[in-house]
């Protein structure tokens, strides 16, 4: 059995699946960075930096993040 705060950083990780909000949190991160030109190593460093295993990714969120991402 997990522990209920187990299970909350679980969730927050995206094992649960990818929300709103972690799309929200990796492409601030990638907004940071001072060039456009973003790579692989580049997303899941910011992955990292949100506290979101980037594996949890389907190609849906990654569409969705380069929607996001396109706002700006």
């Amino acid at each position: 059995m997990f522990e209920p705060w187990q299970l909350g950083l679980i969730d927050e990780a995206g094992y649960n699946g990818i929300r709103p909000e972690h799309i929200r949190r990796v492409g601030d991160e990638l907004n940071k960075l001072p060039y456009d030109n973003l790579d692989e190593q580049d997303f899941r460093s910011a992955c990292r930096r949100a506290c979101i295993d980037p594996d949890n990714f389907t190609q849906s969120d990654i569409e969705s993040l380069q929607d996001y991402l396109n706002q700006f």
